[in-house]
């Protein structure tokens, strides 16, 4: 990508000058790997005889020098058993558990038992008893520190179909445990391929869309020993090319790769029901004999309607509207998993049109339901209505769910699974429905990405990033996104006008009436056979089908089926009513004037294909699991995570008490991680690595956005003060989430009260070092708890709500207190585009300073 530069500001030498140089044209930079989608599978399976078992040291031994270790580690730090509940009995199962118990105490290492729940392990065990067991057992694994460097041994049974739970388990601890399956098996099997009892729960390690990711890394029995290797299968995405082709004019493809596999990304900037019709022709083309949609959303996404205008527009035979909580707290598996949702699975399993899931709305929604995809091995597809979900949470194979306990945030995003979407189709005009705290959560991620990537493309950042094999297709000068300011702020004018407000208001009181309808007529219903289940399913989620009218026909009236055909008609009224409210809406947006709404749409097209290449510079070649080098993404994410599950605890709290929540204290993700860059650039600064010009370009990229107040703590410390919480139990309650953040386990620390985090050093653009080599290659540096004890307090007394003005020439930021316009005591001097156009030409000339 070309640079980008203010006018009157001397180019810089792009990163393509140094290709002739000795020192760096073998660099990983200019390196294109040949041929990165031929992956294999390879599985040991190790001989292991029930009679070693009376050597518990040398048996454990065994097992821990014969399952492989991850990437930089040498041993295993502890050992997590897992067995059947004590109620099957098996003889077996118990001298194997007390000889690895026997084992760990005679080589010094911990080990902690998990057993199942008795139901799970039972042969007649439901989809929901296989699902709870599988999270209940990870959950607790990590509740004791399970981690990257943690062995999990599976203990099996005579039952060798309860072996499957291995590889659940094993997947879920999201930065990793290394799995040994001890089995009964008098056959090897397919050693690749794990299915629960039920079949709803399927681990194939050769689909494609795992990227030959498989958790079970050994297996022991009495059988000889011997590998087992196989080739993964072709990746066959949805394929786009004949819509890029014949609607281009409207249609925009993003270029993104990971693990060398192209991951189709297209935008529709044409009208909504068009770009719906879109969707719907290239997925035809994917599943020609049909399919089963299950779209999921959460209540907001519902409430506006997209989930049933997309089964509308997918024209399927059946499909299922999946709804559920929204927000960070319920982003756990309880929320996820339910009986209609693995039945409706299964039964599209065992029909011509396979089960096909749709993400449809924010990130959570597409982390979460994407975890059910890669558990069930099913096709998914994301469709974002938040720019985050967009150039973030689809450009990420990790899908994942957070540890919640009873309603608090424990750890974020920390059980998962890597898996990829079949397409990415985004319908611009979903995005006009963001509220202010979804645009803020966008630019918080960027101002994380454009501090610690800065110019790549230039020969300096290619200097820097000379390590990160094939960055040169994708890199680029990612602060452009600061001269799109004028567009987030023209955005955040159009979201918070009283009008678009309203109508938004109108909206989505309808769609819950809806809702609750749809919820009525479900609870009510009484099917008597799958055929007039067929039929609710239909009348429940597709009531403007034209089958609709054939589903009933023939059939007997009586009060029963004319209160059903009453309520079915006023469900189709409030649906017509619902989307010609959304046409009013969109139609409001474009009578914006021609400068604002161009402005606008310029900023949403940079700051996704930005993003997008970003995170592509990083997982195309180099690190597609986010284990190592990729790990930079985790920037400002250490207290970013905190600082979310201390403000979702402090929600539930308020709704508790009956508090009503100002909207300005709502903080999503991407808010908190914008704060927590001004946190840990504070860091720096007082540990000497981030002074003068440097401290201030890297600080100025929130305060650019922060005029509206959006990365701004004084909200949530009003909450906090009417709640009557405190400094000190907001700081422990953050660094309690710390403590579990999902990078331990990569290094080690020398001291208990210190964590890894990753801090900017000298201007945004270079990471701070280490000296321990698996803390190196993932950017990460010991900090003191008291470091970022310090940041939270100063952030609690409002110390960094502050937004960037330019005066007399020099960076000024200004204090939130002096902006508050019923004071009427500060003007800005310069607009946000003229301050963003200083803050690049600045960061240009620290560049410039380095070439020479």
């Amino acid at each position: 990508m070309a640079l980008f530069l203010p006018n009157n500001v001397a180019p810089l030498s792009s990163a393509s000058t140094l290709k002739g140089s000795a020192e760096y044209s073998d660099a990983e930079y200019f390196t294109m790997p040949k041929d990165m989608t031929k992956r294999s599978v390879e599985v040991g399976y190790v001989q292991l005889a029930d009679e070693q078992r009376t050597n518990p040291k040398e048996y454990l031994s065994t097992i821990l020098k014969r399952t492989p270790k991850p990437k930089g580690r040498y041993a295993f730090s502890n050992v997590h058993i897992v067995g059947p509940d004590s109620s099957v009995e098996s003889f077996e199962a118990e001298a194997t558990i007390a000889a690895i118990q026997e084992g760990a105490k005679l080589l010094n290492k911990d080990s902690h038992l998990h057993r199942l729940s008795a139901a799970a392990c039972k042969p007649t065990a439901s989809s929901m008893e296989e699902y709870n067991a599988i999270f209940e057992t990870a959950s607790k694994a990590l509740l004791e520190k399970a981690d990257r460097a943690s062995l999990l041994v599976f203990v099996g049974w005579e039952d060798v179909a309860m072996d499957a739970y291995a590889a659940f388990i094993g997947m879920l601890p999201f930065r990793g445990v290394q799995v040994a399956l001890i089995s009964r098996r008098q056959e090897y099997g397919d050693l690749m391929r794990f299915a629960t009892r039920t079949g709803t729960f399927d681990l194939d390690g050769l689909n494609s869309a795992r990227m030959g990711k498989f958790t079970v890394h050994s297996v022991f029995g009495a059988l000889p020993s011997r590998t087992f290797q196989e080739p993964v299968r072709a990746w066959q995405p949805v394929d786009i090319s004949s819509k890029v082709a014949e609607d281009a004019d409207r249609v925009v493809h993003i270029p993104f790769k990971i693990g060398g596999l192209k991951l189709p990304m297209l935008t529709h900037n044409g009208q909504y029901t068009d770009a719906l019709a879109g969707l719907a022709d290239v997925l035809a083309v994917k599943y020609p004999k049909g399919y089963t949609p299950i779209v999921s959303c959460g209540e907001t996404c519902d409430a506006l309607g997209y989930g049933q205008d997309m089964l509308d527009a997918l024209n399927q035979e059946d499909g299922l509207l999946f709804t559920h909580k929204s927000g960070e707290t319920y982003k756990r598996y309880d929320n996820y998993g339910t009986k209609e949702l693995f039945d409706t699975i299964n039964a599209a399993r065992s029909s011509t049109a396979p089960p096909v899931i749709i993400a449809l709305g924010g990130g959570v929604n597409g982390n979460c339901i994407g975890l059910i995809a890669a558990m069930t091995n099913v096709d998914f597809v994301e469709v974002p209505t938040t720019p985050m979900h967009y150039n973030d949470a689809v450009t990420s194979a990790k899908k994942a769910f957070s540890l919640v306990v009873d309603d608090a945030i424990l750890s974020k995003n920390i059980l998962g699974a890597f898996y990829l979407p079949q397409l990415a189709f985004c319908v611009n005009e979903c995005l006009l429905t963001i509220s202010s705290a979804n645009a803020y959560a966008t630019v918080g991620e960027s101002c994380k990405t454009m501090n610690m990537l800065g110019i790549s493309n230039s020969a300096v950042g290619a200097k820097y990033f000379s390590n990160i094999l094939g960055a040169e297709e994708f890199a680029s000068d990612f602060t452009k996104i600061l001269s799109e300011v004028g567009g987030f702020d023209a955005l955040i004018e159009f979201i918070e006008r009283p009008s678009t407000l309203r109508r938004k208001r109108a909206i989505i009181a309808l769609g819950k009436r809806i809702a609750a309808m749809r919820e009525a007529q479900k609870n009510t219903a009484q099917p008597s056979s799958s055929k007039e289940n067929a039929a609710l399913k239909r009348d429940r989620f597709f009531p403007s089908m034209p089958s609709l009218a054939d589903s009933n026909s023939g059939s007997e009236s009586s009060s029963s089926d004319s209160e059903e055909e009453e309520d079915s008609a006023t469900m189709e009224m409030l649906i017509a009513e619902r989307r010609e409210l959304m046409n009013s809406f969109r139609k409001s947006f474009h009578a914006l004037p021609v400068k604002q709404k161009d402005s606008i749409l310029s900023f949403l097209t940079v700051i996704n294909a930005e993003i997008v290449a970003a995170k592509a510079m990083f997982l195309a070649y180099s690190d597609p699991f986010e284990k190592y080098r990729a790990l930079l993404f985790e920037y400002a994410h250490t207290l970013g995570h905190g600082v979310e599950a201390f403000a979702n605890d402090l929600y539930l709290k308020a709704r508790r008490l009956g508090v009503e929540v100002d909207p300005k204290a709502l903080r999503l993700h991407g808010q908190c991680v914008g704060m927590a860059v001004l946190w840990a650039g504070e860091m720096s600064k007082e540990l000497g690595e981030l002074t003068g010009k440097g401290y201030t370009l890297h600080q100025s990229f929130p305060y650019l956005f922060n005029r509206n107040g959006g990365f701004s703590f004084q909200p949530l410390r009003d909450l906090c003060d009417e709640l009557n919480v405190g400094s000190e139990e907001f700081c422990e309650k953050v660094l309690n989430v710390v403590r579990r953040d999902n990078k331990r386990g990569y290094c080690s620390c020398s001291d208990p009260k210190k964590s890894v985090d990753q801090l900017v050093a000298c201007r945004p653009g270079k990471m701070l070092g280490s000296e321990d080599p698996n803390a190196e290659v993932r950017y990460l540096v010991e900090v003191d708890e008291e470091w970022q004890k310090a940041v939270l307090e100063k952030a609690f007394e409002g110390f960094f709500d502050r937004s960037a003005d330019l005066v007399d020439g020099e960076i000024k930021f200004v204090q939130e207190s002096c902006t508050n316009s019923s004071k009427g005591a500060y003007k800005y001097s310069t607009s946000s585009n003229g301050v963003a156009s200083h803050i690049r030409a600045e960061l240009l000339k620290s560049y410039a300073a380095e070439e020479m």
